[in-house]
């Protein structure tokens, strides 16, 4: 199949959430298919990561976003009632590649990667498939329950304009994806009879395995430690840290003072680098390998009181075989079959508690379960087939309506473009463009 691949950022390298689950996608669409990629990058240093994209596909446009204009595009949308969700992402020369694209190539399937892309395929005549990956109107709609006016208000009138969109989408395109049955039930609650499905993230178990992994001298120093990994430029992640920060670290603190808290993840943003004023905290700033970190935790926390899918957090200390503590509503998302495998805690005394008994093993008895109970759940769960199946399900039945319509017409039989197709070894040349 030819596929175009539309994302609202440089799908590499996979280290956040939504890069990891759309650089899954990318790799597992390129596998069987004819892969072209348009999207955009919001930080300089990614431009050198393009021709690693490129290895994936038959062609790839990248575009800078512009800070100063996304920002005001986004401040004037929200200014005129219009979701700004969509307008931090609007470039008319991104629009107009892909018209071009649409128009020279008969791509069999378009695949939309958040729905900040939605826009710009929405008069397109082939199926498109929208991995909305969570529900962002609801997601808004809770920010505004944890923020004070008049952020709260912004949030508020954002998701209220945002779900609109969603409805529209979801009525328009073929199919709708989500990370979780969670977030299909959301969005199915007024769109009852749309093809809404769940499409699980992905993780490389081979990549997060504890086999092979060295704990370095400087994170061995840090011993023994509680971690949390992610982006700490995201108001869920500063929220669960701050929380975990306050009403936690203090409990353990009191009983095992040498414990420190290790914070891992790129911009550590104003309140996170506050925190990190005290000597039991460390925060590290963008980390190359969280491999080595997680290793060397006794346990990782995952606090979060907003919290949207999957946490890929949790599933990487999983396959590290780390202890996890998650609250509630991070716990949610995941499948039943891992949820014995972490501990699931609200309370910051019963936390504390459980934190302090992995804190005191010098080798987790529970290691090698944790780990096999991850890896046996992904075994089950066959991604890349259920991806594959997904499109099928799609593009089938137009090829089957085109080829009856073809015979009645008394035309030769077109032939299945479904059939698998491997990659071209040699690809069109890189395209990258500033605006």
């Amino acid at each position: 199949m030819r596929i175009l691949f539309l994302a609202h950022r440089l799908p590499y390298p996979p280290d956040k959430g939504d890069k990891i689950r759309s650089f899954r996608e990318l790799e597992g669409l390129a596998q069987h298919h004819e892969v072209d990629l348009f999207c955009f990058y919001d930080q300089p240093e990614d431009r050198q990561y393009i021709p690693q994209v490129q290895r994936y596909c038959r062609e790839v446009y990248a575009e800078e976003l512009s800070w100063f204009r996304s920002r005001a595009q986004a401040s004037l949308a929200a200014a005129m009632g219009r979701p700004f969700t969509t307008a931090f992402y609007h470039s008319p020369t991104m629009a107009r590649h892909v018209r071009e694209a649409l128009a020279a190539r008969n791509y069999d399937l378009i695949f939309v990667f958040s729905s900040s892309m939605a826009p710009y395929v929405e008069s397109a005549s082939q199926p498109v498939i929208l991995d909305m990956v969570d529900v962002d109107s609801d997601k808004w709609t809770q920010y505004a329950k944890h923020t004070p006016a008049p952020a709260s208000w912004l949030w508020l009138a954002e998701g209220k304009k945002l779900a609109k969109c969603e409805e529209h989408w979801t009525r328009k395109f073929s199919m709708t994806l989500l990370c979780t049955g969670a977030e299909v039930e959301i969005l199915k609650r007024n769109l009852p009879n749309e093809r809404i499905e769940a499409l699980e993230n992905h993780l490389d178990t081979n990549y997060f395995n504890p086999a092979g992994i060295e704990v370095s001298p400087e994170i061995a120093a840090l011993q023994p430690y509680i971690i949390f990994t992610g982006s700490m430029d995201y108001f869920p992640n500063i929220d669960a840290v701050t929380f975990f920060y306050q009403n936690v670290f203090p409990r353990i603190r009191a009983q095992l003072p040498n414990a420190r808290f290790v914070i891992a993840g790129r911009n550590p943003s104003r309140e996170i680098l506050r925190i990190a004023r005290d000597p039991a905290v460390i925060v590290t700033g963008t980390v190359s390998d969280m491999r080595p970190y997680l290793l060397g935790a006794s346990a990782a926390v995952a606090p979060l009181r907003v919290a949207r899918g999957v946490q890929n957090k949790i599933l990487e200390a999983m396959a590290m075989g780390v202890p996890v503590v998650a609250s509630s509503v991070a716990a949610k998302a995941l499948p039943d079959d891992l949820l014995p495998a972490i501990h699931v805690q609200d309370d910051p005394e019963r936390i504390a508690n459980f934190l302090i008994g992995q804190l005191q093993r010098e080798l987790p008895a529970t290691q090698a379960t944790i780990r096999h109970t991850l890896l046996e759940y992904y075994s089950r769960l066959g991604w890349r087939d259920r991806l594959e199946g997904i499109l099928r399900r799609v593009v089938l039945p137009r090829q089957q309506s085109e080829t009856r319509q073809q015979n009645e017409n008394g035309l030769a039989p077109i032939a299945d473009e479904f059939a698998v197709t491997t990659a071209r070894e040699e690809f069109a040349p890189i395209k990258a463009q500033k605006r």
